[in-house]
């Protein structure tokens, strides 16, 4: 059986986004990731993010250099002049996910590039430091760097590293994603082969958006490792 992460008493899953979303307040709400697709774990199972591919599938050479699209699909209901709800559907893409080889990294290999302005901006995973386990999302910014000679400039520009959004704490089969402040605000966890990321908190659109493009990211480089890499301890 689930573990179950929410009270019996929570509200709806998610409230329908509108233009101007970025500070909107998101219920808690229980997401799967099927393929591509990040899902409510609803009856109608509504699907809330788009992947350009499955993240989880074996990658090959190829695919592990490639970035991975991720939108945020937004469905909005209004009633008819004749009194008829009707439900548009629209996407927006909010992040790159990209993995980069060591040698052009500039030491945070798995990355997200921000897409749209309403997003908190651009992240990185970092994993976390000796003895801890786990891992960080932070934000980074472009740095310039002096020193290298022309011909360069691929890596004339370093990541410079800003403020921890989340500090994700592995536990015995799971994860808990916090809050810098020091509260929990989501588990992250596998069930029957079913990846889910539980949000136990009410969080900003724009903090949803980083979370779930974390988790995407986390998921992507443990699937990296996974099939690509020599068996290793994990973070």
């Amino acid at each position: 059986m689930a573990t179950s992460y929410l009270e019996d008493d929570d509200p709806p899953p998610y409230i329908a986004a509108n233009h101007n979303d970025a500070d909107e307040i998101v219920q808690p709400v229980i997401l799967i990731l099927a393929g591509h697709f990040i899902r409510a774990q609803t009856a109608d199972g509504t699907p809330l993010y788009e992947l350009s591919r499955d993240i989880r599938a074996t990658s090959t050479s190829e695919a592990r250099l490639a970035q991975v699209s991720l939108e945020r699909l937004i469905h909005n209901v209004r009633v008819s002049a004749s009194g008829m709800p009707r439900t548009s559907h629209r996407s927006r893409h909010i992040f790159e996910l990209k993995h980069l080889p060591r040698v052009i990294s500039t030491g945070y290999p798995y990355c997200l590039d921000a897409m749209s302005r309403h997003t908190i901006g651009n992240l990185a995973l970092k994993s976390a430091s000796f003895p801890r386990s786990g891992f960080k999302i932070v934000k980074i910014q472009p740095e310039k760097e002096d020193g290298f000679p022309k011909g360069y400039r691929a890596r004339r520009e370093s990541l410079k590293e800003g403020e921890m959004l989340f500090e994700v704490v592995k536990k015995r089969g799971h994860y808990e994603w916090m809050h810098p402040e020091g509260n929990r605000i989501a588990v992250d966890d596998e069930t029957e082969g079913q990846l889910r990321l539980v949000v136990t908190a009410p969080v900003t659109r724009k903090t949803m958006d980083a979370m779930i493009g974390g988790w995407c990211l986390r998921i992507w480089r443990d699937s990296i490792k996974s099939n690509n890499e020599p068996r290793k301890a994990r973070t």
